[in-house]
């Protein structure tokens, strides 16, 4: 079950897909998603299932098939590496979906050439406006504009969620700081990062097919 936020007046999806839903601009935005990792790791002898890719793929076929979605904005980091067999998988994706726009905000591991991008109808940015008040990134903004809200991947940021019998739960989240909302990596294979928990901050777990949002006993 995915659950609604209100960032200063505007409404956020977030899905337990592990991906955001502007529903105003009918924009699925999605960070981190280190296509090209498994096979990429298979080439220097690790063992890696392209199941991952595949399961990833359909999970993003099926916000697209089940969203009105007309603009996919991915967070930088969609191919983890230098060009290898999973890019064919993407291209096939991606004519499977002509009729939506594809924009990337450059991360530190999008090296492929700009013309195989270009070839793919992707479009390429540093920052990437969803609204005029919304502006996408692959790092986190320092200072972000009064009056804009920054949506941002790069970190991966996971939780640490303590039950009984002292056991932990590690879980991806989407962490939401004054005008920054950080989203969880898309990849299966790209784990997360623990963020501490800020006394201003918003964070919400996901779990299965739940996102939640978690209050710390301790900040």
């Amino acid at each position: 079950m995915s659950k609604t936020i209100d960032i200063m007046g505007t409404p956020f999806a977030l899905l337990p897909e592990r991906a955001l839903l502007l529903p105003a601009q009918k924009t699925l935005v999605v960070a981190d998603w280190h296509l090209g990792k498994a096979a990429h790791f298979r080439k220097a002898g690790i063992f890696m299932p392209s199941v991952l890719h595949d399961k990833d793929t359909t999970r993003l076929q099926s916000l697209l098939d089940g969203y009105p979605i007309r603009t996919v904005v991915f967070l930088g980091d969609l191919f983890h590496s230098d060009l290898n067999s999973e890019w064919l998988a993407f291209e096939q994706f991606r004519s499977a979906n002509t009729t939506v726009r594809f924009v990337l905000t450059r991360g530190n591991h999008d090296i492929l050439p700009d013309n195989l991008l270009k070839k793919n109808a992707i479009e390429v940015f540093v920052s990437y406006p969803v609204a005029p008040h919304i502006v996408c990134t692959h790092h986190p903004m320092e200072h972000v504009a009064a009056g804009l809200i920054n949506i941002a991947g790069h970190v991966h940021p996971g939780c640490l969620i303590p039950t009984k019998g002292r056991q932990t739960y590690r879980l991806p989240c989407f962490y939401h700081y004054r005008q920054t909302l950080i989203l969880p990596a898309f990849g299966a294979l790209t784990g997360v990062h623990l963020l501490q928990p800020l006394r201003d901050a918003n964070i919400y777990p996901i779990a299965g097919n739940e996102v939640w949002k978690w209050i710390p006993t301790e900040r």
